[in-house]
C-alpha cells in the first residue's frame, strides 16, 4: 500500500469530498431532498413535517415558542435503496466562518460569550436512525424552551448524513476515496416578534496561520440574539506608534449567527511574520450603523519564528550561508594551489630540458 500512497496523494489533491448542504443563510428557503441525483448520492431522503406553530413556509423549522414549552416535531426519513441503511443524526449550534458564512454543520467555531442559550441544550434526538430497504421512518427532535423568556432567537442545524462503511473499505482497499453527501436543516426558535438592534464587540487580534498563510486575526462578537446580514468590515494593521499600514483587509456583504464570533483575517501575503507591538484599526458598518476600534497587540518572538517555520510559499530573508561561503572559498583556496602546482611543475621541467638542451650542443 505503501507504493501507491503518493498517487492517492495526488488523485486526492485533484478530486474534493462533496458534501451537498440543502439549506443557504438562515432567512433564504431550504428545499426537502427529493433530487433524484440527491437520492442517488445519499441512499434516502428526508421531509420536514412541520408543526401547527411553524412560522413561515420553508424547508426549514421556523417555530413560535413559549417560555418552559416543550415540543416533539419530526423528519421523516426513507430509504430509497435495496439495502438496510443508517442515517447518523447531528444537532449543531449556528456558528459564523471567517468569510462571514452561517454555519449549520459540525464545527469547532466558538460562540460569543454572550450566547445564554445554545441550540444543542435545548434540541435533542437520537445519534442515529436506521432504515430497512424502502422503509420510512420519523425522526423525533424534542424542544425544551428555556423557562425564562427572551427576545431574539435560538439558531441551529439538524444534520442527516448516512452512515460509511469506512473500516471494512479501509480494510478491503487500503486507501479510497469516498463522496460524503450530507443534508443540514436549520432551525429557528423565538418567542416574540421584538426586534433587537444589531451589536458587535471587539474581542482580540492576534497573530495566527488559518491555511498556513501567516496572517493577523481580529476576532469580533455579535453579542445579541439575532442575525447580522450584510455587514462590511475593514482591516488596517498597522506599527505601535506607525500610521503606516502594513496589512489590510476589506469583506462585503459578511453574515454573522446569533451571539458567535467572526475570526475575521488579514493576510501578510508572502511576507515573513516580525515580532513586535502593532495596532488593529477596524471598521465594521451595517447600513446606516458602524463599529470603529483601535486596538494594541503584540506578536512575540515565539510566535513569529513558529508561524515562518511553517508558512506555505514565505519569502523570508536569508541569513548568510557560512558553510556555503567556506565550500566556497575552500574551493578557491584548492584552485590557486593546484595552479600554482602546476605553474611551479611546468616551471621546472622547463628549466631540466633547457639544461639538457645545453649538454646536448656542448
Amino acid at each position: 500500500m505503501k507504493k501507491h500512497i503518493k498517487q492517492w496523494l495526488l488523485l486526492l489533491a485533484v478530486l474534493s469530498i462533496s458534501f451537498i448542504f440543502s439549506i443557504p443563510t438562515y432567512a433564504e428557503e431550504g428545499e426537502t431532498a427529493t433530487s433524484q441525483a440527491a437520492e442517488e448520492a445519499s441512499g434516502f431522503t428526508y421531509q420536514v413535517q412541520f408543526p401547527e406553530n411553524q412560522r413561515s413556509e420553508s424547508g426549514y423549522f421556523d417555530l413560535r415558542m413559549a417560555p418552559g414549552q416543550q415540543q416533539t416535531v419530526e423528519i421523516l426519513l426513507k430509504n430509497h435503496g435495496k439495502e438496510e441503511l443508517t442515517v447518523n443524526v447531528g444537532l449543531n449550534g449556528a456558528r459564523t466562518n471567517p468569510n462571514g458564512v452561517i454555519e449549520y454543520g459540525p464545527t469547532k467555531l466558538e460562540a460569543d460569550a454572550s450566547m445564554k442559550y445554545e441550540f444543542t441544550d435545548i434540541v435533542k434526538g437520537p445519534e442515529s436512525v436506521t432504515l430497512a430497504p424502502g422503509e420510512e421512518k420519523s425522526l423525533p427532535l424534542e424542544i425544551t424552551m428555556p423557562e425564562a423568556s427572551f427576545d431574539g432567537m435560538i439558531l441551529g442545524g439538524i444534520q442527516l448524513q448516512r452512515q460509511s462503511n469506512d473500516e471494512e473499505n479501509e480494510a478491503d482497499q487500503g486507501m479510497m476515496i469516498i463522496n460524503e453527501y450530507a443534508y443540514v436543516v436549520a432551525m429557528v426558535l423565538n418567542e416574540t416578534d421584538t426586534e433587537i438592534a444589531p451589536d458587535l464587540s471587539f474581542i482580540k487580534a492576534y497573530a495566527s496561520q488559518p491555511n498556513y498563510r501567516n496572517s493577523i486575526v481580529i476576532d469580533l462578537g455579535n453579542i445579541v440574539a439575532a442575525p447580522i446580514k450584510g455587514m462590511t468590515v475593514e482591516a488596517q494593521i498597522m506599527g505601535e506608534t506607525s500610521d503606516t499600514v502594513l496589512y489590510d483587509a476589506k469583506k462585503l456583504n459578511m453574515n454573522m449567527a446569533p451571539n458567535t464570533v467572526l475570526n475575521f483575517p488579514v493576510s501578510m501575503g508572502s511576507d515573513a511574520m516580525k515580532a513586535g507591538k502593532y495596532r488593529a484599526h477596524v471598521v465594521a458598518t451595517l447600513g446606516d450603523q458602524k463599529w470603529e476600534w483601535t486596538e494594541s497587540f503584540e506578536i512575540t518572538k515565539e510566535q513569529a519564528d513558529k508561524f515562518n517555520r511553517e508558512a506555505v510559499g514565505l519569502v523570508q530573508e536569508q541569513g548568510l550561508d557560512w558553510q556555503l561561503i567556506a565550500m566556497i572559498v575552500g574551493g578557491v583556496v584548492a584552485a590557486v594551489v593546484v595552479i600554482f602546482l602546476i605553474i611551479h611543475f611546468v616551471g621546472k621541467n622547463k628549466k631540466k630540458n633547457s639544461k639538457k638542451n645545453r649538454k646536448k650542443k656542448k
